[in-house]
């Protein structure tokens, strides 16, 4: 077992406490940052500005590995792993002084809430006595950390504050808490709180002109730095010291009475598990706690129901609370509660006025009650919550104008009337923060025993707060559950908000607020948004472009947009950008549960995604024969000026085609031939963008479609682009397979162009397995039925790969001449993705002829039509190309850096024979540069590659291998 101490200089101790030493900067670095985030992610780039803080090196995505995996060696850091969007190490709140802090903080707060102030005091003293100075000093952490720095450093003044205020409460105020906030003011000289807390402390400690000098040096300050008064708060104690008001002797002392109206602590408890948000908290504290400000700060918190905005509220109030002495003043305005009435303005302005010990006013309008409280609050630092309003209408009276009040208000809707505020919008939180979140709810113990239980839990929850809480409290609720089991139930979205459901929480009331209120609306289009709530829930896209959202509508797309913008100013569907929304996940299944029947919605969604899918595969694949035998699917849909506007296109809908196809399969009652048209429509795409595992994916889902189906020609299309893309992805036997199984069903259909097609792909797969007779019969039969076909754009396909396969087998003079005529097609019909292809098999016949020079320029004619095409796996293995016809004229340096760009491409894309060749070849590279350790692991790497991938290249590279072996 391995323990941290972060409160002060990193410490590290092994197995029964023996100190471990960490000397070298970048570890301690390393290992600091991680565990003042433990158990949450950290990003690669904050984690690299860190350990090289001027400028990091080429090298430093492979120096932070190295890094991290000798720290998981050193220290047996199990919990030490790679999690996007960085690395993450896990560590257990004992384990920890930092989480231990936290813990022993938060069991404080209970035991205060239960009026236990002995013990609420004890557990904040042995909190603060983990603190051994300034966090990680010592340590450079970068910016990034500061933040969090200055929040931690923040909890412990306010947990000192705490522990102060619950040992005066029960009449201790001696011992170590005089010397303790005598050390606290000389660290904070400006922190009215804890000069209070100190001047009372001063006062029953029988120094009655202590406690006033501390209040005339801290006036001094206040007003030479900031140029205020001390709050009221500070005042009122300084007056009651001067006429030794017996209101401030000891609970219990004799003669001890109620003194003035103490200052407003409206504020409800503080969020002992509160998670995450640190860019919001930390921009929200620097526009509130600056002082003074003119006019007074107002942050506006928005977001959907159950996103968290209340607790992010309340959190950064009580860490702000110091700031404003005179007092907090707190209200829930309704603006969001089922079955209640938002509260009017004239109600909450009465109550202010009293909490401020206005009592008696004649105020008996709302601007007239707002005038009074504007007065009230004059002069005093305050703080105003204003919880869950409806509208600007609700808050506008509730402001103060004081210059040194600040407000913070919560609401669905955006509050964009409201002047000088500065808007927060919150969203769902990251999935790190939503495990962390549910492990302080639930139990860390629980969380880590079954963490893939937890993930489920928090996927089904959306990483919605609201959500996460009525699943933590369910399980902490039920401690004999394992969290599998409401894992299991939470899966099943028929009951899914039905599970999200305790004591008076529950997701679907949340949302229900939300929905009624346009459903019961006054306005058209109120009611109109209802219902395009309901069919906006229907497909399980990620997101929804407006032409897709037009098309489910059946509405004209500025008639689509107007309405969809109201669902998003009611917060029940989100813009991420323009042009484009989405729908949060629980949403989406209350979208459902109020659905209203239109059968053809989601017909009209999947004809635009195929139509507009087949328009960009025309663009992508000129002359090619697909989009003819598709169909009504593959009708004229929405046209793209280039290339490039199509590929954004399929880039920014990539998920939604494929969640469109899986939904497909799902639903019996959609159209088959639609998934079967989806899938084929985006062959192109998945070739030039090397996306191999959705090219995988959605042809499965369409073969089982179409079998479902009983539709053998929609599978043998499936079953044809499956061969495909295992051949690109090196797997060969089921590229076989899937192959022969199509080349079956279009035989016995008497379908020529697919025979031709498998034909094809049979020979390429020949071709990689080495078996170049076999590729050659396969390449001559799939040309001679296009020939016989007149299909000039299959036969250049067939001339192509017939070039590669003859110059395999030495015949230069066919393979030049194959090319030439296929470069010659593709010329004339303008597909440049397959010249590219072309140039790159004659750069090789010309390589294998010895004529470097004329190799070399195709080479570069080919890999600059990939990069203007943006395809990926061309670059890398034109890239391999170009690095071997470097090695073979002696120019290295120039043959390593390309092949090094190769192997980050090929990996990059997951193309594993691309990335075996590469590095089989950047073993020869460094064994002729003399650098035998670099060879040697280059070719194991490429030796395991191809071992796995069960292709001949595995001969050669162990052959290599063998001969830079010396004998022993």
């Amino acid at each position: 077992m391995v323990t941290f101490r972060i409160l002060g200089p990193l410490e590290v101790a092994g197995p029964q406490g023996r100190p471990v030493q960490l000397t070298a900067t970048k570890p301690r670095t390393l290992l600091g940052l991680l565990l003042l985030h433990a158990n949450r992610p950290v990003g690669v780039s904050t984690l690299t500005e860190a350990l090289w803080p001027l400028k990091p090196p080429r090298t430093a995505a492979g120096a932070l590995r190295t890094h991290v995996s000798n720290l998981r060696t050193s220290l047996h850091l199990t919990g030490l792993i790679a999690r996007p969007p960085g690395y993450q190490i896990a560590v257990d709140p004992y384990d920890l002084d930092m989480l231990l802090f936290d813990r022993l903080v938060g069991e404080g707060h209970r035991a205060a809430a239960r009026g236990d102030l002995a013990t609420a005091a004890d557990r904040w003293e042995r909190a603060l006595g983990l603190w051994r100075g300034r966090p990680l000093d010592g340590l450079e952490l970068g910016a990034a950390a500061e933040s969090t720095l200055a929040d931690l450093a923040e909890r412990r003044l306010t947990v000192l504050e705490h522990w102060a205020q619950s040992r005066l409460s029960i009449g201790d105020h001696a011992g170590t808490l005089l010397p303790a906030l005598a050390a606290a003011t000389a660290e904070q000289p400006l922190r009215e709180r804890l000069h209070e807390l100190a001047m009372l402390a001063l006062y029953r400690s029988g120094r009655q002109a202590d406690a006033l000098e501390m209040f005339r040096q801290l006036r001094r300050r206040l007003v030479a730095d900031l140029g205020v008064e001390p709050g009221h708060a500070l005042q009122r104690l300084q007056r009651q010291i001067l006429t030794a008001d017996p209101a401030l002797d000891p609970p219990g002392a004799a003669g001890a009475v109620s003194g003035s109206p103490p200052a407003p602590r409206q504020l409800p408890p503080d969020i002992a598990a509160f998670t995450g948000r640190h860019r919001e908290v930390t921009a929200a504290r620097a526009r509130l706690a600056t002082s003074p400000l003119r006019p007074a700060p107002l942050v506006a918190i928005a977001g959907p129901g159950g996103v968290g905005k209340s607790a992010l509220a309340v959190y950064l109030a009580h860490r702000l609370a110091h700031h404003f002495p005179d007092g907090q003043l707190y209200v829930d305005l309704q603006g969001a509660t089922a079955g209640l009435r938002p509260l009017p303005p004239l109600e909450v302005l009465g109550r202010f006025l009293r909490a401020l010990g206005v009592r008696d006013t004649d105020a008996t309008t709302v601007d007239e009650a707002s005038a009074a409280f504007r007065a009230a609050a004059a002069g005093r630092r305050l703080l105003v919550v204003l919880d869950n309003a409806h509208d600007a209408e609700q808050v506008r009276p509730l402001l103060p104008a004081g210059t040194h009040t600040a407000v913070l208000v919560t609401s669905r809707p955006v509050l964009s009337t409201l002047d000088n505020a500065a808007h927060v919008h919150l969203d769902v939180l990251p999935p790190a923060e939503a495990m962390l979140l549910l492990s302080r709810l639930a139990g860390a113990d629980r969380v880590a025993a079954d963490p893939g239980g937890a993930q489920r839990v928090a996927a089904w929850c959306g990483c919605l707060p609201l959500a996460l809480r009525i699943a933590g409290a369910r399980l902490a609720a039920r401690p004999s559950w394992p969290v599998r089991e409401l894992a299991d139930r939470l899966s099943d979205t028929r009951r899914r908000l039905d599970e999200l459901r305790f004591g008076e929480l529950g997701v679907r009331s949340s949302f229900q607020v939300s929905y009624e209120l346009l459903r019961d609306g006054a306005e058209a289009d109120d009611r109109a948004a209802a219902r395009a709530f309901a069919l906006i829930a229907l497909p399980d896209a990620a997101d929804l472009s407006l032409p897709a959202a037009a098309a489910l509508l059946d509405l004209p797309p500025l008639e689509a947009e107007r309405i969809l913008d109201r669902l998003v100013d009611c917060q029940l569907l989100a813009s991420p950008a323009p042009g484009r929304f989405r729908l949060h996940d629980l949403l989406r299944l209350f979208g459902r549960s109020v659905s209203t029947a239109d059968p053809d919605a989601l017909v009209r969604l999947l004809r635009w995604y195929s139509t507009t899918a087949w328009e960009a595969f025309r663009l992508l694949r000129p002359a090619d024969a697909r989009p003819e035998t598709a169909g009504e699917w593959a009708e004229r849909g929405t046209p793209f000026s280039d290339v490039a506007g199509a590929l954004d296109w399929l880039e920014s809908e990539r998920a939604n085609l494929l969640a469109a196809v899986h939904q497909i399969a799902q639903t019996p009652t959609l159209p088959a031939a639609a998934a079967s048209s989806l899938a084929r429509a985006m062959f192109a795409f998945f070739h030039i963008r090397g996306y191999l595992n959705d090219w995988v994916e959605v042809n499965e889902v369409a073969r089982t479609v179409a079998r479902r189906a009983a539709d053998p020609i929609a599978e043998a299309h499936a079953s044809r682009d499956l061969g495909a893309a295992f051949e690109v992805r090196g797997e060969y036997p089921k590229a076989l397979d899937r192959l022969r199984e199509a080349l079956d069903r279009y035989a016995a259909a008497g379908d020529r162009p697919g025979e031709a097609a498998c034909l094809n792909g049979l020979g390429t797969v020949y071709d990689s397995l080495g078996q170049l007779t076999e590729a050659a019969a396969s390449l001559e039969r799939s040309l001679a039925i296009s020939r016989d076909l007149d299909d000039r754009h299959s036969a250049a396909i067939s001339l192509n790969n017939l070039g590669e396969v003859y110059c395999g087998l030495g015949e230069h003079g066919p393979a030049v001449e194959s090319l030439r005529e296929a470069l010659g097609i593709f010329r004339g019909n303008g597909n440049r993705r397959s010249q590219a292809a072309v140039l790159s098999n004659l750069a090789q016949v010309y390589e294998r002829q010895g004529a470097y020079p004329q190799a070399q320029e195709c080479y570069e004619q080919s890999y600059a039509m990939f990069v203007d095409l943006g395809i990926a796996v061309g670059q890398a293995t034109v890239l391999t190309q170009l690095g071997r016809v470097y090695r073979l004229r002696g120019q290295h340096t120039q043959a390593l850096d390309r092949l090094g760009t190769a192997l980050e491409l090929a990996e990059k894309v997951d193309e594993r024979r691309s990335a075996g060749l590469c590095l089989s070849e950047l073993g020869l590279t460094h064994a002729e540069l003399g650098d035998q350790e670099a060879a040697r692991a280059a070719w194991e790497r490429a030796l395991a590659v191809f071992e796995a991938l069960g292709v001949p290249e595995a001969d050669k590279v162990r052959a290599d291998l063998a001969a830079a072996t010396p004998a022993t």
